[in-house]
């Protein structure tokens, strides 16, 4: 592991609870922008619309795979 790598661990340690959470969701809103970015560079014509259902199609389908025994 690189040092970026725990001086993030170390700042998560001194979080408070409310900005964890608020960590979470942008970090969370990055990789949803991400997975929109790749889905488009796949389908260049795609609108944003299909490209949102796409992403949350592969949503599903990883809950699905991680949910099975």
């Amino acid at each position: 592991m690189d040092a970026d790598f725990w001086d993030q661990i170390e700042r998560s340690r001194t979080m408070t609870g409310s900005e964890r959470i608020t960590e979470s969701l942008r970090l969370f809103d990055e990789a949803a922008s991400r997975a929109l970015v790749g889905i488009k560079s796949e389908f260049p014509n795609i609108s944003d619309e299909d490209a949102r259902r796409i992403r949350r199609q592969r949503y599903d389908l990883i809950r699905r795979i991680e949910s099975l025994p």
